[in-house]
């Protein structure tokens, strides 16, 4: 069996239209069930009207003053008496309640923690001794310095002293020049007693310069502690200008490091003075004894 377009079309119509009626039926059915929830309770529920009751309290009207005649006196009508006033509600005391303030809330203290007992022993195990070793070395180095100390002190004093003698031989030997030199000899013999008088005086005056000179260039190290008692004798062979020919120790010391400083100190000190004038001698031997203290010439 064959449709046409419009058959078709008019059996899809009729189908979409079909969905419409019970939807409609549905709507209608919820809509009197709504009316009748609301209507119902007021019809069966009615509650009888009561009658209204006004209650009147007459009043008698104030007489109005006229100027005019009196009327005739009108028979006196009876009138009813006012009803009497209610009594007045008996009022009740009322008691005055007291505001009760809110409690205040207490602050909670917290209570102290117990403090612990603190042991002693503790301490105690924690302080360490002294190490022996330790002590002994301190005790050691002090010592040292000790010694040290008193061998600088030795040293000043014998620089001192020397220092002394040397200005002791400048003053005798200046002495002697100024007596000499206000002498006259009038013999030979005496002439050439006062020359070789003369020539022992320069020669004094030399080695008291040629001290001088190697004084300044010996200085010992402090690196160490130097025995007082070191001693070092060296011989020099010296020219007329002052040149060291040749340098021989006469005496080592027990220290090898003191010998080592005297052989520098004669380095660092030559060229030594030159010879006078009046000194002829083309070279001499000068003996240099060296302490820690200082040089002196023998």
């Amino acid at each position: 069996m064959s449709f046409s377009d419009t058959d078709f079309f008019l059996q899809q119509r009729e189908a979409d239209r079909g969905w419409m009626q019970p939807v409609t039926l549905a709507l209608l059915f919820h809509f009197v069930t709504f009316a009748l929830t609301l209507g119902l309770p007021q019809i069966f529920d009615r509650k009888p009207i009561l009658d209204e009751v006004v209650t009147v309290n007459l009043v008698s009207m104030p007489e109005t003053a006229s100027t005019a005649a009196p009327p005739a006196e009108a028979p006196p009508v009876e009138q009813a008496p006012p009803p009497e006033p209610p009594p007045p509600a008996k009022l009740e005391p009322v008691t005055p309640k007291v505001a009760v303030p809110p409690p205040v809330p207490q602050e909670t203290v917290e209570a102290p923690a117990p403090v612990k007992p603190v042991s002693l022993q503790p301490l105690k195990k924690k302080v360490q001794k002294a190490d022996p070793a330790k002590l002994a070395e301190e005790q050691v180095r002090r010592q040292q310095e000790v010694e040290r100390q008193k061998a600088l002190a030795a040293a000043r004093a014998e620089e001192e002293r020397a220092r002394l003698e040397a200005e002791r031989a400048r003053s005798a030997l200046a002495e002697v020049i100024r007596q000499r030199g206000v002498q006259q000899s009038a013999s030979t013999a005496r002439r050439s007693s006062g020359g070789k008088e003369v020539q022992s005086i320069v020669l004094q005056q030399y080695l008291i310069a040629l001290q001088d000179r190697v004084q300044q260039f010996w200085i010992l190290p402090d690196m160490r502690q130097w025995d007082p008692a070191l001693e070092t004798v060296v011989v020099l062979t010296i020219r007329p200008d002052g040149t060291v020919a040749e340098t021989l120790v006469e005496k080592k010391s027990t220290d090898p490091f003191f010998d080592q400083f005297v052989m520098k100190t004669v380095q660092n000190a030559s060229p030594l003075p030159p010879f006078p004038k009046l000194m002829k001698e083309s070279s001499i031997e000068v003996g240099l004894r060296f302490r820690p203290g200082g040089v002196v010439t023998m």
